[in-house]
């Protein structure tokens, strides 16, 4: 936002001089956090156990590497190696209920088909890496707009049924892994509420924040009653103020509720992602979940085409990942998972954005890119102090105003000791 008129003259109205001042401190939290210019000193307790916090919760987007048959098995065991190789921990991917029960249940005794959810769970196990599963989407007998998958439940329990089915078979001790014993459990620990629900692509026609909080109620309640230790996380959100705000409105207890809120804060630079977090966690504090971990499930840079919200030139995108990927680990944001969309995308269509976000090439191949990401990876888990992106302009004011004034008092010490007569 500019507070210049055309002929670059300042403008000073109030309103303009307030927005102002609330940009620049903005400006300045981000500059601060790229730069790493920081408070505490490299090996403060608070900067390592952030870093031990997230060393495990790094990793990245599968893109389509499941969906749409689009890689044979041996494709998708060549990727996951590959990714496996940067450092990554952690794997988002679909865990799709419309393909996991495409007829409805008779009465109450539902039919699962566990193919597809399976297969992304052994690809990831073999390889050391855990899932997070996103709970989406409608099952065609239960799209509220039919022919529309993205088209919000309209049979909530049902759905809360396979979240709570996904939980059961993939949880600690669930039924996946007593029946392949051989593989090294890697159960998943945070189920993912619909992926986007505030947008209207993936909640068809248009967002209602009301119903998907009786939806993540719903589903939250079932997942835990089988897997008491389970996070269950808000969708990955593109606006999270208005619609974090209407959640609470309509269901107030949920404050009380909601274990993690994914946010997806595109940007086309590493300052405009981290202001996006930055404006994510004052949202949350503003409705009343100012303690709730943040989960950046999504972060990224497309490279076709230009006109993209999220394109970067295909030059700069590596040193965007890597510095995002740094900052993002040491912050004062209480964030609890990032990872990075995508791994691989089929890069066909040079209009399709989507197409041209993932970073690897056919085969697992490595680029500027994955190299960036391992770097990145690497510097977000390392001990390092931390930056004060989030933290109210007030509260970094007063550290500011206690650390000035200490310094003074051990000025004021030092210099009475040196005037202090001698004996």
């Amino acid at each position: 936002m500019t507070h210049w008129d055309r002929r670059g003259r300042l403008l000073t109205s109030p309103h303009a001089l307030i927005r102002a001042a609330v940009a620049l401190g903005v400006a300045v939290a981000v500059m601060l956090v790229l730069g790493s210019i920081t408070p505490a000193g490299p090996g403060s307790a608070v900067a390592s156990a952030q870093a031990s916090l997230l060393a495990d919760q790094l990793g990245a987007n599968t893109g389509v590497l499941f969906n749409g048959r689009r890689y044979t098995e041996a494709e998708i065991g060549q990727q996951l190696t590959a990714l496996a190789r940067t450092g990554a921990k952690v794997v988002r991917s679909d865990a799709l209920w419309e393909r996991t029960e495409p007829e409805p249940p008779i009465v109450v005794l539902h039919r699962y088909d566990w193919s597809f959810d399976d297969l992304v769970a052994y690809s990831l196990a073999t390889h050391g890496l855990r899932w997070l599963p996103i709970i989406d989407y409608s099952a065609r007998w239960a799209e509220s707009s039919p022919g529309h998958s993205h088209s919000a439940p309209a049979s909530v329990s049902g759905y809360g049924a396979y979240a709570a089915a996904v939980a059961a078979r993939y949880g600690p001790g669930g039924t996946f892994w007593l029946e392949n014993p051989w593989l090294t459990p890697v159960p998943v620990e945070t189920y993912e509420i619909w992926n986007e629900p505030d947008n209207p692509q993936f909640w068809y026609p248009s967002p209602d924040p009301s119903f998907y909080a009786y939806l993540y109620r719903s589903a939250r309640a079932a997942i835990v009653g089988v897997q008491p230790t389970a996070h269950v996380i808000v969708g990955g959100l593109m606006h999270p103020q208005p619609f974090l705000s209407a959640m609470v409105a309509a269901d107030p207890g949920l404050q009380g509720q909601i274990d993690g809120v994914g946010i997806h804060p595109y940007g086309r630079t590493p300052g405009a992602v981290l202001a996006n977090v930055r404006a994510a966690r004052s949202a949350m504090r503003a409705a009343g979940l100012g303690s709730v971990p943040l989960y950046i499930t999504e972060l990224g840079w497309t490279t076709s085409p230009r006109r993209a919200p999220a394109w970067a030139p295909e030059r700069f995108r590596p040193g965007y990942i890597a510095r995002t990927l740094s900052a993002l680990g040491h912050t004062d944001c209480n964030i609890a998972q990032v990872l990075l969309y995508a791994w691989v995308t089929p890069r066909l269509n040079p209009a399709n954005a989507d197409d041209w976000y993932g970073v690897a090439g056919p085969g697992g191949s490595g680029s500027a890119d994955t190299a960036a990401f391992a770097s990145g990876l690497g510097a977000a888990s390392a001990p390092r102090s931390t930056s004060p992106l989030c933290a109210p302009r007030r509260a970094v004011a007063n550290r500011k105003r206690r650390r000035s004034r200490s310094r003074h008092s051990r000025r004021h010490r030092l210099s009475s000791v040196r005037d202090r007569p001698s004996r």
